[in-house]
């Protein structure tokens, strides 16, 4: 059902294209029980971006009901890099790099996990995120990150065949 997004050995990355819009889902009992900025939001659609590795191209894609907490920044950093900006498509598909070993039937590895940081790095430079802006991000990944990556996380999909993703939500007038 999933396609293994990583490359069988190191390789070098050298391009980077989005292909679909990014479309992401709040759960509606996150927005009535205000559990703030921190909520989780799950990918409506599957969202595809393409990478050259060694001169091939392939595509990588993040599958429809994939759990995503945005940007993760450590609240005290977000006055530089918030949740959300030119960086967040990025961070979504580097969501679905550090979990998608567990669904693919990989075991984790210092390899993958480095070419998730620099797909991430790679797409926010074609998001036009500043160099000096990027390189904070991906040293940020690369010092703190290896904790998430390896650790097994079992919250990955939501399911989206339930009503309440696909009805308005209306909210009672006092």
């Amino acid at each position: 059902m999933f396609t293994n997004p990583y490359p069988d050995g190191p390789g070098a990355l050298t391009g980077f294209r989005y292909l679909t819009a990014l479309a992401l889902i709040r759960p509606r009992a996150q927005l009535l029980e205000r559990l703030g900025e921190d909520g989780d939001y799950i990918l409506a659609r599957d969202y595809d971006v393409e990478v050259v590795v060694d001169g091939e191209a392939r595509a990588i894609t993040a599958p429809r009901g994939l759990i995503t907490d945005l940007t993760s920044v450590p609240w005290i950093f977000r006055w530089y890099v918030g949740r959300v900006g030119p960086w967040l498509e990025a961070a979504i598909i580097h969501d679905w790099l550090y979990v998608a070993w567990q669904v693919v039937g990989r075991r984790p590895s210092e390899a993958d996990r480095a070419f998730a940081d620099r797909v991430m790095l790679a797409a926010m430079e074609a998001a036009g995120v500043s160099p000096l802006r990027r390189r904070a991000i991906y040293l940020s990944v690369r010092l703190f990150g290896g904790r998430t990556f390896f650790e097994r996380n079992d919250r990955l999909f939501a399911d989206l065949g339930d009503d309440a993703y696909d009805v308005p939500m209306v909210l009672p007038v006092s």
